[in-house]
């Protein structure tokens, strides 16, 4: 027990040093601005709502390669992605709450109309946030395991009175 007591005092300010904290969104964002470890630029949707999160990029039939979708969640738990009804292929990369890449799923395969559900693909992996990019692009720009995204959010305009 006393060796403990020695011990403490030394593992807590290492505990500090590498402990990450998650950011904050800014009240009423509805994107971020995220460069990937290359320096590539990506602006993103924020998807943080369940309504928002289960919709995803649904239905939309082109995503530039400087344009992604970034699902906020609580918690780093295990998430689950479905392909249905999005109609081009994604890479979908799990991030933890310091935004280092846990995982990359690489152009996961879009679903077709009138696919059975149980042909849709989906992909499931353990993330506090989730980027969801053009298919291809995590590849492109050397994204891997242990890499960090950096955050940004664009700055309020202010109102102005007429």
């Amino acid at each position: 027990m006393r060796k403990n007591k020695f011990l403490l005092p030394l593992l807590l300010p290492l505990c500090s040093a590498v402990s990450i904290r998650a950011f904050e969104i800014p009240p009423g964002a509805e994107e971020a601005f995220l460069i990937l470890p290359g320096g590539f630029k990506v602006k993103a949707e924020l998807a943080l709502t369940r309504a928002e999160q289960a919709k995803g990029l649904m239905f939309r039939r082109e995503l530039k390669e400087d344009r992604g979708m970034l699902f906020v969640f609580a918690d780093g738990g295990e998430r689950t992605f479905w392909m249905k009804n999005t109609y081009l292929p994604l890479d979908i990369v799990m991030l933890d709450r310091g935004l280092k890449i846990l995982k990359i799923f690489h152009k996961v395969f879009p679903s077709r109309p009138g696919q059975s559900d149980l042909e849709v693909a989906r992909v499931s992996g353990r993330g506090r946030y989730v980027l969801e990019l053009a298919g291809g692009t995590a590849r492109k720009r050397g994204l891997k395991p242990g890499s960090v995204i950096k955050i940004s959010f664009p700055a309020k305009k202010p109102v102005v009175a007429k």
